[in-house]
């Protein structure tokens, strides 16, 4: 843990110093209070479900662009290979790199405790569905954060990493949009399965399911898994 600690502090001190996490934070910002507008004002209901829906959809697209230096980066400029020799866990690197860019995700939705507040002002929101929703939101970043690591892992060019990055999330995005088109009823079920927004909607409406849970958590680890196969075979070239 101490070298996973160690490594989440210097992730986070490199992202702070480049101005790629200031932008993101101001992009990430300026969506999510678009999408809090429109969603009042398209259904003038006190709710963050609208904002929550847009927002998970808008993160499979940026985070891959947050995470697409933590190995392509290093192994571009030659740093990867001294830290793979480095007397530290091949599993403490990812997990301590993983960490950092899910911690820099909870400080964005932390930024958007202003609209809960805005509605609590104006109306009487359900305090309940509020905190299942950023649950969900924050398993989503957890999920998507893991995805652009692997990405990250395979290749050398930072660009290439996040773009690769969008591609591996995206059937998860378009899995629920296929089911609607399939006939056959045992396919169109597994589709809306595999599909992000059937599990996101759960907790939209204040529905804390295990199996919701269970489905997040596992697609977490099995891209963190892959990340830890694709940076250890590069022992082996």
């Amino acid at each position: 843990m101490t070298a996973v600690w160690a490594i989440f502090k210097k992730e986070l001190r490199v992202t702070f110093v480049s101005p790629l996490a200031w932008v993101f934070l101001a992009a990430f910002l300026f969506l999510a209070g678009l999408f809090f507008y429109l969603g009042i004002a398209s259904t003038g209901t006190a709710s963050l479900a609208v904002m929550i829906s847009n927002l998970s959809i808008a993160l499979l697209f940026l985070l891959p662009m947050l995470t697409m230096k933590h190995f392509a980066e290093e192994s571009r400029s030659g740093t990867l290979e001294l830290m793979m020799t480095a007397p530290v866990p091949l599993w403490s690197l990812i997990v301590g790199k993983w960490a950092a860019s899910v911690f820099l995700c909870f400080l964005l939705l932390v930024g958007t405790f202003m609209f809960p507040a805005i509605l609590a002002y104006y109306g009487d929101p359900e305090w309940g569905v509020i905190a299942s929703s950023y649950l969900g939101l924050g398993l989503c970043c957890m999920c998507y954060v893991a995805a652009g690591v692997f990405s990250s892992s395979l290749t050398e060019e930072p660009v290439a990493g996040g773009l690769l990055g969008v591609l591996v999330l995206l059937p998860f995005w378009i899995a629920g949009a296929a089911a609607e088109m399939v006939e056959s009823a045992p396919i169109r079920n597994a589709l809306r399965e595999f599909a992000l927004q059937t599990h996101v909607a759960s907790f939209s409406k204040g529905v804390v399911d295990t199996a919701d849970l269970a489905w997040f958590v596992l697609i977490t680890f099995a891209f963190l898994f892959l990340t830890w196969r694709s940076v250890e075979s590069r022992r082996w070239r």
